[in-house]
């Protein structure tokens, strides 16, 4: 992943609408580097072994062993870990989960939350997540893997914590409108100036905060979220690469097919092969 990578495009399971992931690091492993991104799908993670921190759009929360943590989709976060052995479980889940089930509501995923509960529920959430991990490595599980993601989900409070605002979370906060703008646009290409006027602010003052905030340009960070926006059709649509290509706003299928080669590392046919080969 360049620095310059904002997200990279995560296919959920179509039949669980679940990514499942366990992350192991050694204790040799340096300090993560920082990276603000975010994701279309929610994050769910269980920090088994981990000391640190993590910056949102609503502020800065620590992470522990035996914390766990929920992202909202579409939030802008980043991960602040500690060199050494860390261990966690990431899930990726659909937001749609929460609108056909009651009992977690569309409250309970809006907001970032983070527990770190007692021993006993930390306990029964390790159980369950290392249940998780060994469901989704198992055929046929997928309804399974849906069914505890749920159960899991409903371990968190419904509310969100009490976060330290620092000046790295107000300004993420305040880019949101532009944020909001490229994803509602999906393939159109956003100016910098509709994104300024979104978060009310000069589009030169506008591009200095949003270079600050990001590491990239705003039209840079467009052109990726065009190109991932692609990457999701080449993934979910039986379209023509060509199709896709001129719909996602390029002049020429080659010229897409550089764009994106040199973003993924992969042409998008191979992309294409690649991810329904590993369904």
């Amino acid at each position: 992943m360049d620095a310059g990578t904002l997200c990279e495009p995560i296919a959920l399971d179509p039949a669980s609408s679940v990514r499942v992931e366990r992350v192991l690091r050694p204790p040799v492993s340096p300090a993560p580097e920082p990276f603000p991104h975010f994701h279309e799908p929610a994050e769910l993670i269980w920090f088994a072994r981990a000391e640190g921190s993590v910056t949102t759009e609503w502020g800065a929360l620590p992470i522990t062993d035996g914390t766990l943590l929920f992202l909202p989709a579409m939030s802008t976060h980043d991960f602040r870990l500690a060199a050494g052995a860390t261990e966690w479980v990431l899930v990726h889940c659909d937001p749609a989960l929460g609108r056909d089930d009651p009992a977690l509501g569309s409250g309970i995923l809006a907001a970032v939350q983070a527990i770190r509960p007692d021993a006993a529920v930390a306990a029964r959430l390790a159980a369950g997540f290392d249940w998780l991990v060994a469901l989704a490595e198992t055929a046929g599980r997928a309804g399974d893997v849906l069914a505890l993601t749920r159960l899991l989900l409903k371990e968190l409070p419904g509310t969100a914590p009490q976060a330290d605002m620092t000046a790295a979370g107000r300004g993420l906060h305040r880019l949101r409108p532009a944020l909001d703008l490229v994803a509602g646009a999906d393939f159109r290409l956003v100016t910098i100036e509709e994104a300024a006027a979104r978060c009310h602010l000069s589009p030169s003052y506008f591009s200095r905060v949003f270079t600050r905030a990001f590491g990239v340009g705003f039209a840079e960070y467009a052109r990726a979220y065009r190109l991932r926006a692609a990457a999701r059709s080449l993934t979910t649509e039986g379209a023509r690469v060509s199709d896709i290509a001129w719909r996602s706003g390029f002049q020429t299928p080659s010229h897409f097919t550089a764009a994106f080669r040199k973003r993924f590392g992969v042409s998008p046919s191979d992309f294409r092969r690649r991810y329904l080969a590993g369904r």
